[in-house]
């Protein structure tokens, strides 16, 4: 079975704040920088991070087998050393197997450098920054191919915001062209936007948010995304 999540974000405290683990008397908004500043205390300290991360892996490993493929579209971390250690840390506890782990880019990978890419290498049978594989129903009938990016489609990038997500860079024009542009009778899978609801830009959009946020911090399988959603992703009814 193949398996989709995007958006960890392992040692990342502020995500882990907005996601709702900041510690009792701080905020779960943006506001908790200024707390922990006018307190002169660490943003990290502030945050029960390492419970955040626990609950990620446990969800994962709930799921996910040493059997399945596992496909995370990006942002695992912050994208520093220290968190990008910490993610590593939080992959290989895992019980899918390393060939069985493909990473897609995210923007807090997509400018890493060659040693932070060799680290996430050795965790990952497979590293892009984008993708293509196949997604099956659960009677096994029916498989359709599936486009994979960290982000929603190059033309969602003008969208007004959705509702219901706490990205604060969600349509950065500076990286839209890192995004697909949009493709007819295709569908995408992404993340990115931290969204909660996975048809974020409309019903029959050709795209489908996988990330945490979306899917109640848990992964989605590709079965569920074939057999209840991808009537109500697509513009058209594809071929086997």
């Amino acid at each position: 079975m193949k398996w989709f999540t995007s958006d960890l974000h392992f040692a990342h405290p502020f995500v882990a704040a907005l996601r709702g683990y900041a510690r009792p008397g701080y905020a779960r908004d943006e506001s908790i920088k200024q707390q922990a500043e006018h307190d002169g205390r660490q943003l990290k300290d502030c945050v029960d991070w390492r419970r955040h991360d626990a609950d990620i892996v446990q969800a994962i490993n709930t799921y996910v087998g040493k059997e399945d493929e596992l496909y995370i579209l990006g942002d695992i971390s912050s994208g520093s050393t220290w968190s990008v250690d910490q993610a590593i840390m939080r992959i290989q506890n895992l019980h899918v197997p390393r060939k069985n782990r493909h990473l897609i880019l995210g923007n807090h990978e997509i400018h890493s450098s060659s040693r932070t890419l060799e680290k996430l290498a050795s965790v990952f049978g497979e590293v892009g920054q984008v993708g293509l594989t196949d997604i099956t129903s659960g009677d096994g009938t029916r498989t359709y191919p599936v486009l994979l990016s960290h982000y929603q489609w190059r033309e969602d990038f003008k969208e007004a915001k959705p509702k219901y997500q706490f990205s604060t860079n969600w349509n950065d024009p500076n990286l839209a062209k890192y995004a697909l542009p949009r493709m007819n009778n295709t569908l995408l899978l992404h993340g990115h936007t931290h969204a909660h609801d996975p048809l974020e830009f409309g019903r029959h959009h050709n795209e489908i948010n996988v990330g945490l946020d979306a899917w109640h911090f848990e992964p989605v399988n590709e079965a569920e995304l074939v057999d209840n959603w991808l009537h109500a992703a697509v513009t058209f009814s594809p071929a086997l």
